[in-house]
């Protein structure tokens, strides 16, 4: 369920616990809004490494919370990325959303992680993994590359709990897909 209230995206998700972890890293995040997603996303990069052992981390996939990634000090990917920075950003007070996307060209075998922070009184589109800011949100490349299946506190949030259960919601996506392609085709 989508909640249009920024306070409600301000609310710790199940993976996405302001843990003392979580409130130590936050410290080091001063100055305006901006300022402070600028410098989460300074400290990811810094601060988090990429986990090179593939089938690992297909294991691993969506099964860890935002403390539990900063602590073991690497990242599987774009999930794991957008996590830690929506935790951390609401950690220091600005409302964020959880958004997970699959592939318009290759649906069943990608997809991407990134948010949505308010600031200024309006949403604005954050991808942590990229490190781009869009202004608009529907202006992004996610937008434009895929499909939106979920956005919420966290990926538990919107039922994504495993590779496997991407992998689901990834074939549902698809089925309803090829029967509006049937239905188009059929008017």
């Amino acid at each position: 369920m989508v909640f249009m209230n920024p306070e409600y995206y301000l609310k710790e998700g199940k993976q996405t616990k302001k843990t003392k972890v979580v409130k130590e890293v936050s410290k080091s995040f001063k100055g305006t809004d901006f300022e402070k997603i600028v410098k989460i996303l300074e400290w990811i990069n810094k601060n988090l490494k990429s986990y090179k052992n593939q089938k690992k981390a297909i294991s691993i996939f969506a099964k860890r919370t935002a403390d539990k990634i900063i602590r073991d000090g690497f990242y599987t990917g774009c999930h794991d990325i957008a996590l830690v920075f929506v935790t951390l950003a609401r950690s220091v007070g600005i409302p964020a959303k959880y958004i997970e996307g699959i592939d318009k060209i290759n649906p069943q075998n990608k997809g991407h992680c990134v948010s949505e922070v308010f600031i200024n009184n309006r949403w604005i589109f954050v991808d942590p993994t990229m490190n781009t800011i869009c202004i608009v949100p529907a202006r992004s490349d996610f937008y434009k590359q895929n499909y939106l299946i979920g956005e919420g506190l966290d990926s538990w949030d919107i039922g994504i709990k495993s590779f496997r259960s991407w992998r689901k919601k990834s074939n549902e996506l698809i089925k309803k897909l090829k029967n509006i392609e049937i239905n188009i085709v059929r008017d």
